[in-house]
Order: structure tokens, then C-alpha cells, then sequence
């Protein structure tokens, strides 16, 4: 696969812990706050599978120039910021999804990519 087994460790755990946190939210409120708790984390595994695509494309491209891999890591960044925005907005405003619920499945998903790093998403 050509994203390599690093991402699809990131993602495996990514998957864990959200469906930890929405198992959470079922038993403590209902299926629609388990629902929105996914979606967070899918927000968390969008912005995980942009980060290694990034990643993939600076890895295949040795012979950019400091300058331009900077500037090529900070569009990295403002794609990850618009698309998680983006996603945000849609869950929020269109799918009316439960904010708490959509607020602790994206951290809990982003949490496991603090914690294993950008190590992972480089891992073949």
C-alpha cells in the first residue's frame, strides 16, 4: 500500500481510542452523541492521512530546496486547517451533529497522533 504500514498502525489506533470514546458517549447518552463522537474522529483520521500524503510527496522530492520544503510543509498546513474546518462546519451546521460529543472523538483522535507522532505517518 502506498501510504505504508506506519499510517495504517496511526490509524488502527486512531480507530481504538474513538471508538473507546463513542462507546463512552453511547452508554452515557445515545447513539447520536456516539455517532457525532465518530465523526470527530474521522476529522482526526482526514487529518492524519493529509499529514502522510504530505509526508509521502517531501519523501519523494529530495531535491527540493530548504526554502521550498518550508513552503511546502506550510501548505500541508493550511490544507490540514481548511479541510478540518470544513469538516467541522458540516457536522456542526449542516449534520447538527452534538458539539461535546464531535469536540472529544477529534481530540481523542488527534491525541493518539500526539502521542505516536509524525514518526509513524513516515514509517514504511
Amino acid at each position: 500500500h502506498p501510504l505504508g504500514t506506519g499510517i495504517h498502525r496511526l490509524l488502527l489506533n486512531q480507530l481504538l481510542l474513538v471508538g473507546m470514546t463513542a462507546a463512552v458517549f453511547l452508554v452515557i447518552f445515545d447513539m447520536d452523541y456516539a455517532a457525532s463522537a465518530v465523526y470527530g474522529g474521522s476529522i482526526a483520521a482526514v487529518n492524519a492521512l493529509l499529514a502522510a500524503r504530505c509526508a509521502r510527496r517531501d519523501a519523494q522530492a529530495p531535491e527540493r530546496t530548504p526554502q521550498q520544503s518550508l513552503a511546502a510543509m506550510y501548505i500541508c498546513v493550511i490544507q490540514r486547517f481548511v479541510m478540518a474546518a470544513v469538516l467541522f462546519a458540516l457536522g456542526l451546521g449542516a449534520l447538527q451533529l452534538e458539539p461535546l460529543a464531535l469536540l472529544a472523538g477529534f481530540i481523542a483522535g488527534q491525541f493518539v497522533m500526539v502521542i505516536f507522532g509524525t514518526q509513524q505517518i513516515k514509517q514504511k
